[in-house]
């Protein structure tokens, strides 16, 4: 048994030989199954530079439609046996069958090298992003997608402020929010692209109106770090080259994976994993644009009643700033 420190909490991660794991899916769902030579199992795979190609890029991702076809569903849908989430990148991978498409039943090691296979999301990073939500309901052998929304995960992975769902205090937590989702994407300034500051912009909106009508908001360092990261980690795995760098966000992408929950077109994989000090170095170049500094490690009393380390007024919003 290994111990992993994830905000302050200490994670058990149980360690298991591939002959252990059951990479099987539930009967009734036809899906992809991974097997021990698959070229992604086990770990993110390394970026290996050449002469003629020496930093990673992003390349086309095919997906095979015969196996991985896209069926939306909703949480709740056919009388309750299908369950979503609030996140569209855990959804998406349930509606285009990378994961059991009821999204129900579903293992630890299935999710994790789906995120991987499909956004070659770091495996740090998902020991950070999912293994909390297992762990805090008691490391079950599965869960259903609705449990990264459930109050044993409240301000850990269901995070206050976050761009298009409601505050678990205060609604509906899972399903978009159509008036959070049209005022994220009224930030770019060009109609086509976001940038890191104009997600920065419309997150500073998201923690004051947070503020305002959440009774129980609490908004530490650790706050800080959750709700930033739902924007970063988007950036990490859609962000293209364009205007903003190779951190351009295009409304169009934004679009399907929000409201259609699926992969954009003519998505490119990254060729080395988003890992966990690239998320954190956009998420401080985001909260320096607001005009705080996340601290790390967290202080003590960090997630006390009343504790809030973002400003009301934003740095960007300082004539003198200008």
């Amino acid at each position: 048994m290994n111990l992993v420190v994830y905000l302050g909490i200490l994670l058990p991660i149980s360690i298991q030989s591939s002959a252990q794991i059951d990479w099987g899916f539930a009967a009734p769902f036809h899906q992809k199954v991974l097997q021990p030579d698959s070229p992604n199992f086990g770990v993110n795979e390394p970026f290996i530079p050449t002469p003629s190609h020496i930093l990673p890029e992003k390349k086309a991702f095919h997906i095979d439609e015969k196996v991985n076809y896209y069926q939306r569903f909703y949480n709740g849908s056919r009388n309750g046996e299908y369950r979503r989430s609030s996140c569209p990148a855990i959804n998406a991978l349930a509606n285009r069958g990378y994961i059991n498409r009821s999204g129900r039943n579903i293992t630890y090691s299935e999710l994790a090298h789906a995120v991987r296979d499909v956004w070659n999301f770091g495996d740090d990073n998902s020991m950070l992003v999912l293994a909390p939500t297992f762990a805090m309901n008691g490391w079950p052998e599965t869960i259903d997608l609705d449990n990264f929304n459930d109050d044993l995960v409240q301000y850990v992975i269901n995070c206050p402020a976050a761009p298009t769902r409601n505050d678990r205090a205060i609604g509906d937590n899972i399903n978009i929010n159509m008036t959070l989702f049209e005022s994220l994407l009224s930030f770019s300034k060009d109609g086509e692209t976001l940038s890191l500051e104009d997600l920065a912009e419309h997150h500073h909106l998201r923690h004051n109106q947070s503020k305002a009508e959440n009774p129980n908001f609490v908004f530490g360092n650790q706050g800080a770090i959750c709700s930033l990261a739902q924007y970063t980690n988007m950036v990490g795995v859609l962000g293209k080259f364009g205007k903003h760098g190779r951190t351009t966000l295009f409304v169009d992408d934004v679009k399907t994976f929000y409201l259609d929950e699926d992969i954009p077109k003519n998505y490119e994989r990254r060729e080395i994993a988003h890992y966990s000090p690239e998320s954190n170095a956009m998420i401080d170049r985001m909260s320096h644009h607001i005009g705080y500094t996340i601290q790390r490690p967290f202080p003590e009393g960090d997630q006390e009643p009343g504790r809030d380390i973002c400003p009301m007024r934003a740095r960007f919003q300082r004539k003198e700033c200008d």
